[in-house]
């Protein structure tokens, strides 16, 4: 199980992006963290889903007002 946060999870996808661009991998290496890198991106989707199923949830309540509205 993963217990980065959101946001130490994105700087090693980062890192693994721009180790990838960097074409500096054997073919082995490059997959393996090609596959990390799926890894990552599922977990930091998922997590984003979460967090916008709690705002929409928020947004939907009774308890909020509106600001935007004229």
């Amino acid at each position: 199980m993963n217990k980065l946060s959101f946001e130490e999870n994105l700087e090693k996808l980062e890192a693994l992006v721009k180790k990838l661009e960097s074409g500096e991998n054997s073919l082995d290496e490059a997959v393996k963290l090609y596959q990390e890198g799926i890894a990552l991106a599922k977990i930091c989707h998922e997590e984003l889903k979460n967090a916008e199923e709690v705002i929409v949830k928020l947004m939907d309540s009774d308890n909020l007002v509106d600001f935007n509205k004229e």
